[in-house]
C-alpha cells in the first residue's frame, strides 16, 4: 500500500500547466456539449435552456465525460513521452507462457473453465436475442431459452469454436478424432451439420419440435432449400479434414502448448458463428428492431462498403455520396410508374435493381471522367458540388420527380414465377432484411476480392502516392472511375431498397447530412478494412435508435450530430485509425509514428526535403 501512494503522489508531482490546461478544456468542453444538447431557450426566458442544462442532473454525466476524456488524455501523453513509464526488471509474460509454465491441474482448469465460461455466454447471447421479456437475468428465463432452438446452435457453434482454440494450445484429441474409421467421422459430422440447419432455419417454428424431423409434416426441414445448403456447406468442409494428412517429421507434446494464431478453419469457423447470429437472431426481435435492423442499420451498411471503396482502398473524399443513392431511389421509383413522367414498361423492384446499379455508374463515371484529375480538397469540393446539383434537381424538378411534394407509391417486391407468389409487405420486415442479406453478402465477398487483386494494390497505390503509381505504369484515372463507380453501384442498389420499404421518396432525404453520416461509419470503423466499416456501421446507427427507444440522458435527434462530432473529437485523439481498421492503414499509422511517412489516404505523400 505504501509503495502504490508513492507511485501516485510521484505521478501526481509530474503534473504540469499542460495537463491542467488539457484537463480544464475536456471538462469545459463537456459542459459545452451539456448546454448544446439541452432544451432550446426562449425569446421571454432567454436564460432558460442555460439553466435547464446546468443547474439539472443530466449535467452530472458530461461533467464526467469531460473529466474521463481529460485523465485519459493527460495518461496518453505522459505515457507516450515516458514520463510514466515504468521500467521492468524482468520480461512481461504471456497468458500462454503462463498456462505453459503451469503444471496438468491448472491445464485442465482452464479448459473447464472456458468451457463453462463459453455455456454460460452461448445462453446470455441466447436470452438477450429472443423474445421480449421484462426479467432478462432471471433464471426461469434463462433456462426457458432451451425450448427454442437457436439456443442449441449457440450452445454448438460456442462449443466449436472453444474446441478449435483449445485444440490448437493444447493439442487435444485431434489424433484420437482421426482414430476413427472416416465413414463414421463425415456421417457424423453431416448430422451434426444438419442438427445446425435445424436451429438456423429462418422458416421454421422458434420453438423445438420433433415434427420439423419428419419428412410427412409440412414444417419439416426437408421442404427448404437451407437445408441441404448446410448439409453442402458442411460436407465441403468435414470432408477435407477427414481425408487431410498429418505432416510428418516432428510432432509436438500433447502436453506443449503453442501461441494463439488465427487459422483459416478458426477465421472460417468465427465468420459462420457471426453468419448464424444475422440469420438466427432477428426473428426474436420486436417489429422496432426488425425495422431498425434493416431500414437503418442493413441499408447504411450497404451504403458504407460502397463508400470505403472510394475513400478507404483508392483515398478519395467524397462527399456528395449520396448523389448516387438518390440516383438509385428515384430510378425504382421512375420504372414503378411512380414519378409524374410515367416509363414505357413497368418493371417489377426486382428487375430495377440492376437498372439503378447501371445508372448509379454511369453516373459515378461521368462525374469521374472530368473531375477525378483533380486531387484532395479540390475532389471533395466537387463532389460536394454534385450532391447539392442532385438534390436542387430531386427538389425543384417538379415534372420529373414529383418536387417537394414527394413521388407516388412504390410497389413492393413481388414474386410470380412457376407457381410461387410471394409479395414483401409490411408486416413482416423480415422478409426484407434476408433479402438485403442476400445482396449485401456477394457485395462483401466482390469487394473484398477486388482489394485483395491487382486492382486493390492498384488503388493502395493511388491512395499512398499518385505520383509514384503512375510511374510505375498504373493509369490513375482508369482506378479512380473504377473505384467511383463500384462505390456508386452499392449505393444504386440500397437507393432501390430504400425506395421499395420507405415507399414515398422526398428530396430532404438525400441531403448532405446525410453524405457526411455515411463518411463517418467508415472513419469511425476504419478506412480500407471492410470488417471495421460494417462494425461502425452497425454501431453508429444501432446507437441512435437505441437511444431513441429509451431516451436516456434526455437525447434529441436533432442533437445527433453534436454527438457524432464530439466522438470523431475522440476517435482522432486516441484511434484515428478506426476501431478495426485494415493491416495496410495499420502498417502506415506504424510507420507515420516512426517517421517513416505519412498516414493521411486521402492525397499523396508531400515531404520537403529541409535545407
Amino acid at each position: 500500500m505504501s509503495s502504490l501512494m508513492a507511485r501516485m503522489k510521484n505521478m501526481y508531482t509530474t503534473l504540469n500547466a499542460a495537463d491542467a490546461r488539457r484537463i480544464c478544456t475536456a471538462v469545459a468542453g463537456g459542459l459545452v456539449l451539456a448546454l448544446m444538447t439541452g432544451p432550446d431557450g426562449s425569446i421571454t426566458s432567454p436564460l432558460y435552456g442555460v439553466r435547464e442544462s446546468f443547474l439539472t442532473t443530466h449535467v452530472i454525466g458530461y461533467i464526467i465525460f469531460g473529466l474521463a476524456l481529460g485523465v485519459l488524455m493527460t495518461f496518453r501523453a505522459k505515457t507516450k513521452d515516458g514520463t510514466w513509464r515504468r521500467v521492468r526488471t524482468t520480461p512481461r509474460k504471456t497468458f500462454v507462457q503462463m498456462l505453459a509454465a503451469s503444471r496438468n491441474a491448472l491445464r485442465t482448469a482452464a479448459l473447464s473453465l472456458t468451457a463453462l465460461v463459453s455455456v454460460v455466454v452461448a445462453l446470455l447471447f441466447a436470452d438477450f436475442s429472443g423474445p421480449p421479456a421484462p426479467h432478462k437475468m432471471s433464471w426461469h428465463e434463462i433456462f426457458h431459452q432451451f425450448l427454442f432452438t437457436r439456443t442449441y446452435g449457440y450452445l454448438l457453434l460456442v462449443l466449436a469454436l472453444w474446441f478449435a482454440i483449445a485444440n490448437q494450445l493444447f493439442q487435444l484429441s485431434d489424433k484420437r478424432l482421426r482414430s476413427f474409421p472416416k465413414p463414421a467421422l463425415i456421417l457424423g459430422g453431416l448430422v451434426v451439420t444438419l442438427f445446425l440447419a435445424l436451429c438456423a432455419d429462418p422458416f421454421l417454428p422458434a420453438r423445438f419440435s420433433l415434427n420439423a424431423l419428419s419428412p410427412a409434416s409440412k414444417h419439416s426441414m426437408f421442404h427448404h432449400w437451407t437445408t441441404y445448403f448446410w448439409l453442402v456447406l458442411g460436407a465441403a468442409i468435414i470432408i477435407p479434414w477427414v481425408f487431410k494428412r498429418r505432416p510428418t517429421g516432428e510432432r509436438r507434446s500433447s502436453r506443449q502448448m503453442v501461441a494463439l494464431t488465427t487459422s483459416p478453419s478458426m477465421r472460417f469457423l468465427t465468420y459462420l458463428i457471426a453468419g448464424f447470429v444475422v440469420l438466427e437472431a432477428p426473428k426474436y426481435l420486436s417489429t422496432y428492431w426488425q425495422i431498425t435492423l434493416y431500414q437503418q442499420i442493413g441499408v447504411f451498411c450497404l451504403l458504407a462498403i460502397g463508400l470505403n471503396i472510394v475513400v478507404g482502398f483508392a483515398g478519395l473524399l467524397d462527399l456528395g455520396y449520396v448523389a448516387f443513392y438518390a440516383i438509385g431511389a428515384y430510378t425504382t421509383a421512375y420504372f414503378s410508374g411512380s414519378l409524374p413522367v410515367q416509363p414505357p414498361f413497368h418493371l417489377n423492384p426486382f428487375l430495377t435493381i440492376p437498372c439503378a446499379i447501371i445508372v448509379a455508374m454511369l453516373a459515378g463515371v461521368l462525374l469521374g471522367l472530368p473531375t477525378l484529375r483533380l486531387r484532395g480538397d479540390y475532389l471533395a469540393i466537387v463532389t460536394l458540388g454534385f450532391g447539392e446539383i442532385i438534390y436542387v434537381l430531386a427538389n425543384d424538378w417538379v415534372r420529373l420527380t414529383g418536387g417537394s411534394i414527394g413521388t407516388g407509391l412504390v410497389s413492393n417486391f413481388s414474386i410470380h414465377l412457376l407457381g410461387i407468389n410471394y409479395v414483401w409487405n409490411e408486416s413482416n420486415p423480415l422478409s426484407y432484411y434476408y433479402l438485403l442479406i442476400a445482396i449485401l453478402l456477394p457485395a462483401i465477398f466482390l469487394f473484398d476480392f477486388l482489394n485483395n487483386s491487382r486492382v486493390g494494390r492498384s488503388w493502395a497505390a493511388i491512395r499512398e502516392d499518385e505520383v509514384a503509381a503512375a510511374s510505375l505504369g498504373i493509369n490513375a484515372l482508369k482506378y479512380k472511375v473504377m473505384a467511383f463507380a463500384m462505390g456508386a453501384s452499392t449505393a444504386g442498389a440500397a437507393g432501390v431498397f430504400t425506395a421499395v420499404k420507405v415507399g414515398t421518396l422526398f428530396p430532404n432525404s438525400f441531403v448532405l447530412q446525410l453524405s457526411i453520416t455515411i463518411l463517418v461509419l467508415v472513419i469511425f470503423g476504419g478506412m480500407g478494412s471492410i470488417v471495421g466499416v460494417l462494425c461502425g456501421a452497425i454501431i453508429l446507427q444501432w446507437v441512435p435508435s437505441y437511444l431513441n427507444f429509451h431516451a436516456y440522458l434526455g437525447f434529441q435527434e436533432s442533437d445527433l450530430y453534436l454527438y457524432i462530432g464530439a466522438l470523431l473529437i475522440v476517435m482522432m485523439i486516441f484511434r484515428p485509425q478506426g476501431i478495426i481498421p485494415s493491416r495496410r492503414r495499420l502498417r502506415e499509422f506504424n510507420d507515420a509514428e516512426e517517421g517513416l511517412g505519412s498516414a493521411d489516404p486521402l492525397g499523396a505523400i508531400n515531404q520537403e526535403t529541409p535545407t
